[in-house]
C-alpha cells in the first residue's frame, strides 16, 4: 500500500505544480502582450518625434528661402509653379 500511497501523493505534486505552471505561463503570456503594446507605442512615438523635426527643418529651410526670394525682389522668380 506504501507503493500506491507514494504514487498518489506523486501524482498530487505533480498535479500541483502543472496548475502552478500553467497559471505562471498564462500571466507571462498576458505581460508579454502588454510590453509588445508598450514597445510598439514607445517605437510610434519616437517615430512621430523624429518625423515632427524633420517636418520642422524643412519648414525653417522654406521659410528661409521664400526670404532670400523676396529680398532678391525680382519679379521674375516666383514660388508660384513649385510644388513643396
Amino acid at each position: 500500500m506504501s507503493t500506491v500511497t507514494e504514487l498518489l501523493d506523486r501524482k498530487t505534486e505533480l498535479e500541483g505544480r502543472i496548475r502552478g505552471l500553467e497559471g505562471e505561463r498564462a500571466s507571462l503570456i498576458i505581460d508579454i502582450a502588454s510590453l509588445k503594446e508598450r514597445v510598439t507605442t514607445l517605437e510610434l512615438e519616437r517615430h512621430a518625434n523624429t518625423l515632427a523635426s524633420e517636418v520642422e527643418a524643412l519648414r525653417t529651410e522654406k521659410a528661409v528661402l521664400e526670404e532670400k526670394v523676396v529680398s532678391y525682389g525680382s519679379s521674375s522668380i516666383s514660388t508660384e509653379g513649385y510644388q513643396v
